[in-house]
């Protein structure tokens, strides 16, 4: 395909989405994003994300190693920019026993704990010194506002099939997240819950995480304005009501993965319940419709969105080359 040539349509303006588009555009390609929600307001999932890089890897699909080392180079290279909301800080993440993860020597900032860095009942903890973390209330708009200064153009649309989108698009890139249950029919596609309260800020620099010991599952990052704490509940119903106990225990676990963290009721700022697309494989493949139009599709990155956003996005690109 000629890139000067192509129309596409991006389905979806949640990170994935936003990131695609932005890519395609730096392409040379024509794009518009449907949106669902109304101007000035981003999807759920990403806004509400804890949205850090850390080193993944697959057994199943090698891509995903390669996705996230692309994101990595390019979230590096945003970080010195204020503007983004993506800043470099430590990662500390608990661990129940003393091992070499297989990323140690891939990632020059990993480390393990030092004695008294962490508290006692952990054995270690694994440590990413300079790892990319990102507000999604600064990154989102500046995303969407390098997708508008690139010519892209956004329309509140909701798409209940891809063949009816309009026959001007030659390209149409699926970034709607849960919504492809209905859309495309995955059945491979379920949500995980997560609450995530925003703390005013109160000094503490590291992002904790534990999601294997004892006060599991608990992650705690630090931004420019704000401190969000959170956890991750399998198998909720979905609805947006806020669960009160699971708030509570939220912010005792905080206190006790990360000694010294101190705050009260009047702290918080705002409580948050959203839900993330889990996938048996993150979904990145190209299709057909009936009329000979191409689909690709992008969505169920398994808490990944953010991880492996512009490495997916530069490989969707390559396809159109």
């Amino acid at each position: 395909m000629n890139t000067k040539q192509n129309r596409i349509l991006v389905i979806g303006a949640g990170v994935s989405g936003l990131t695609t588009a932005l890519h395609l555009l730096q392409a040379g390609h024509s794009v518009t994003i449907y949106q669902r929600e109304p101007q000035g307001e981003f999807p759920h999932t990403s806004h509400n994300a804890y949205a850090m890089w850390v080193p993944v890897t697959s057994d199943v699909d090698s891509r995903v190693e390669t996705w996230a080392n692309q994101s990595l180079t390019d979230f590096l290279a945003l970080a010195s920019d204020p503007t983004t909301g993506v800043a470099l800080r430590k990662i500390v993440k608990l661990k129940t026993h003393v091992e070499e993860p297989w990323f140690a020597k891939k990632f020059a900032g990993f480390r393990h704990a030092h004695e008294g860095e962490i508290p006692s009942e952990y054995p270690d903890a694994h440590i990413l010194e300079g790892a990319p973390i990102i507000d999604p209330t600064v990154y989102l708009p500046w995303l969407r506002q390098q997708v508008l200064y690139a010519g892209g153009v956004f329309e509140q649309n909701f798409v209940q099939q891809l063949s009816d989108c309009s026959s001007e698009f030659q390209v149409i890139v699926n970034c709607t997240g849960l919504g492809s249950r209905e859309l495309v029919g995955d059945t491979d596609l379920h949500s995980e819950r997560i609450q995530v309260l925003k703390i005013k800020h109160n000094g503490l620099t590291d992002v904790v995480i534990d999601d294997e010991g004892p006060h599991q599952r608990s992650c705690i990052v630090p931004h420019g304005g704000y401190v969000k704490v959170g956890a991750v509940f399998d198998g909720a119903a979905e609805g947006s009501e806020i669960d009160p106990q699971a708030t509570a225990d939220i912010l005792e676990r905080a206190r006790l993965v990360a000694p010294g963290f101190t705050f009260d009721a009047s702290d918080v700022i705002s409580v948050t319940r959203a839900y993330r697309p889990e996938r048996s494989l993150t979904r990145v493949e190209k299709e057909l419709l009936p009329d000979g139009r191409l689909v690709v599709h992008n969505y169920g990155h398994d808490g990944m969105g953010y991880i492996l956003s512009h490495g997916i996005a530069a490989e969707i690109t390559g396809y159109l080359v």
